[in-house]
Parts: structure tokens; C-alpha cells; sequence
């Protein structure tokens, strides 16, 4: 399939294999002048599985056009083994980086079932304000992940369905699979769900207003980014603001994972960032325990993207530029990217190196991204 690379004028390149392909498109030149972030599409091998689709009675899986979070451990040798996580269906899927190369394992890590499972920690939440009441089971939801040693953690949006206005339990779960020093899963049963980021952010400040509203209409609480550090897990939200700014939400992976099926009772701490106006879409975690952040719009038109560095432990943050925009032929349509997933490379005090995925496009269209720090 050919691909498109966008330069002020559009030239159309031959596609190469399927497997080894280049599945992103850069902004103009004059778009990336403008930024202090510049992006270089990853050479891709494999493809992340989407949706489940029937086609002549047979069931059959989209490439995914819906990646939503990616997290990776430190470099070992040359490579480092990664999680990434779309938002249509109940799974996860290994990857490894390897310079500007990223591998995607074949078979996806399941996460949820089709129904409620007993063995999920805690309780799901009930009485909620979806205006269109509780409907199926659903996906997870995806919509970020992290990792502190030895799990990687993946979180559900935690919201009302944002086209249907549903409650659906499958997004309100946090999941977390145990992996060993090189990355690999420990064992068949390496997954653990919990029901526990209710609680959390029912007592989550002003934002605990919002939980379970309608997202489009009554501006919703929804998580859209999660970061780890040590026994803490911070949640970013996309939605509810408070005056312009948005919220972290922080919990304990200890409370969060305790056994057995009592609610938490802990009482969170939510800071409020300035992003100028804009919602969270995904975090990643520094060297620095500084927060890297994805800022995009809360809703409406959500192009373009930026990028923010903030401290949660006073809630100042910094402006890092905008993200040029990346775009892709979908269906024979342009379509431009909706940045929803990022996570650190490498760092140091000139700069950071980080992935970052598009939602909206094939196989998240993986960038590399140079952002240059201000003095």
C-alpha cells in the first residue's frame, strides 16, 4: 500500500513490504520550523491487531488505526522491550525499539475476557450518569501504559462511552502484567485487574464532579495517560478542566492491587497542570520524576498537539513546542493523526528522545521525536 510523505508537496513513494514498512508521513517544513520537536517515521515490522471484523463469514482483524499508549523498559544490549495498547478491543501487544526500528510481536497479550470476571480486585462502580445507562461488557478501553518493575500497567478511559454515552464496565479497569528481566510475560496467569481507579477518582477533587457524566455533553472525566514511579501511578486526564487546567490524579499500586474485593478508601492527590487550555493524552515518566506530557483538545477539533514537561509536585510546568502534524492515507482519505501515545527514549539536559503513536492512522505511524529543552 503506498504511503504518503508530506513536505509542502506531496510525493507518493512505493510501498515496501507489509511487514517492513515506513508507516508515517512528516508535517511541512515550515510547520516543523516553527517547533522546537522535529519527528522521524520508525521503520515498522509486523502490525498491531485492531478491531474484529467479519468479512464472506469469516472473522478477520484489521491492522489498528486506534493506537493509545506505549511504555517501554530501560535498553538492554541494543533493543528495549515495550507494551503498546489500542482502545477497540481487550488486548495488549509486545514490541521491541531498536534504534529507529520497532518489531511488533505477532500474538497479542489478552487482558479482559467478554464478560465480568470475578477474580477483578475490588468492586465495579455503580450509579453512574452515562445518559444511555449501562450497556455490554465492552473493551478495556486502553488508553495508556506504564511500567515499574515487574509490571507494566494499562489503564481503561474510566469514562462514559464517547459515542454512545454507555457505561460499560470493561473501561473501568486498570490491568497489569508481570513481565521478567528481558520483558517476557512470567506466566500464563501474569495478569491482574483491578476495579480500584473508581474509588480513587470518585475523591479525586473538583475532577471527582465529573466522574461517570456524559464525556461530549457534560464534560466527563475520562483518563487518557498514565505514568509510573515506584508504588505511584499518575492518571492524566483529557477531561474535566478546572479554569483552563487539567488534572493528575495520583494513586497507590499498592491500595490500587490490594486482594480481595473491598473499595479503596484512600484519599488521592489531584494536582491541576496549565497545558493552555488543553486536555492530557498520555504521560511518561523522566529521569527526574518530572512528568513528560501529551497535551491535546478536550474536544472538537484536536489538531495540533504539544508537548509539556510538569512537576507534580508543584504543578508548574514547561512548554516544549507543538508537534508537527503526521498524515496517512486511510480508505483512500487523507487523514491526520491524533497524537494519543508517547514514551521516553532517552534524556538528557539539551534534549529528549521519545516514541510518539497516532491514533486515527495504520499501526499508530511510530515517530521518532526530537525535542530540543529551552534554556
Amino acid at each position: 500500500m503506498p504511503f504518503r510523505i508530506s513536505f509542502g508537496n506531496s510525493l507518493t513513494v512505493a510501498a515496501v513490504a507489509a511487514v517492513c514498512a515506513l508507516p508515517a508521513m512528516v508535517a511541512t517544513r515550515a510547520a516543523e520550523a516553527a517547533s522546537a520537536i522535529t519527528l522521524t517515521p520508525m521503520h515498522l515490522s509486523g502490525a498491531f491487531v485492531g478491531k474484529e471484523e467479519k468479512k464472506k463469514k469469516k472473522k478477520k482483524h484489521k491492522a489498528a488505526t486506534d493506537l493509545s499508549g506505549i511504555s517501554c523498559l530501560a535498553l538492554k544490549g541494543n533493543s528495549r522491550v515495550c507494551l503498546a495498547v489500542n482502545d477497540q478491543n481487550k488486548n495488549a501487544q509486545f514490541l521491541t525499539i531498536d534504534g529507529h526500528r520497532m518489531t511488533v510481536e505477532p500474538v497479542p497479550i489478552a487482558l479482559i475476557g467478554h464478560r465480568r470476571d470475578k477474580q477483578t480486585l475490588g468492586r465495579a462502580p455503580k450509579k453512574l450518569d452515562c445518559s444511555a445507562g449501562k450497556g455490554k461488557f465492552g473493551d478495556l478501553d486502553g488508553e495508556g501504559v506504564a511500567f515499574s518493575a515487574p509490571f507494566f500497567y494499562v489503564v481503561g478511559s474510566h469514562g462514559c462511552s464517547r459515542k454512545n454515552n454507555e457505561f460499560k464496565r470493561g473501561s473501568f479497569i486498570l490491568s497489569r502484567v508481570q513481565v521478567d528481566d528481558d520483558g517476557q510475560p512470567v506466566a500464563k496467569d501474569a495478569v491482574q485487574n483491578t476495579y480500584r481507579v473508581s474509588d480513587v477518582l470518585k475523591h479525586a477533587g473538583h475532577a471527582a464532579k465529573s466522574f461517570g457524566k456524559d464525556l461530549m455533553t457534560q464534560h466527563g472525566l475520562n483518563i487518557e495517560g498514565v505514568a509510573a514511579d515506584g508504588d505511584r501511578l499518575w492518571f492524566g486526564l483529557r477531561a474535566p478542566l478546572q479554569k483552563g487546567e487539567a488534572f493528575l490524579v495520583e494513586a497507590s499500586i499498592k491500595d490500587l492491587f490490594a486482594a480481595g474485593h473491598d473499595r479503596s478508601k484512600a484519599d488521592p492527590i489531584a494536582v491541576k497542570i496549565k497545558l493552555d487550555g488543553l486536555g492530557i493524552r498520555d504521560l511518561a515518566i523522566l529521569p527526574d520524576k518530572r512528568l513528560l506530557v501529551l497535551a491535546g483538545a478536550t474536544e472538537g477539533p484536536e489538531v495540533p498537539f504539544r508537548v509539556f514537561i510538569a512537576d507534580p509536585a508543584d504543578g508548574k510546568t514547561q512548554d516544549l513546542g507543538t508537534l508537527p502534524a503526521v498524515t496517512d492515507t486511510v480508505d483512500k482519505v487523507q487523514v491526520t493523526g491524533k497524537a494519543e501515545a508517547i514514551t521516553v527514549l532517552d534524556s538528557d539536559a539539551d534534549r529528549i528522545r521519545a516514541v510518539v503513536m497516532f491514533d486515527s492512522l495504520p499501526n499508530g505511524a511510530p515517530q521518532i521525536a526530537e525535542i530540543r529543552l529551552k534554556p
